[in-house]
């Protein structure tokens, strides 16, 4: 697996995380990432929101999606 790959695969939210995605500085979801596969993030918050994977690599490349993950501890 390329380097460039491996790095955007870090970028979109992990299974377990708990995540708030921002599109245009508003808030799409905010939860914690219950699926994450190949076309679709699922975020469970006050309901589930199913997010495209494809739609957030673009987002966050071009800078219109910004996330923001809670810190482990």
């Amino acid at each position: 697996m390329s380097l460039l790959r491996r790095i955007e695969r870090s970028r979109l939210p992990q299974v377990g995380e708990v995540v708030r995605v921002f599109q245009h500085e508003r808030l799409l979801a905010s939860g914690r990432v219950i699926c994450s596969d190949h076309h679709f993030v699922s975020i469970a918050g006050k309901g589930i929101v199913d997010l495209d994977t494809d739609e957030l690599r673009r987002g966050l490349n071009d800078g219109s999606i910004r996330i923001e993950r809670e810190p482990l501890y």
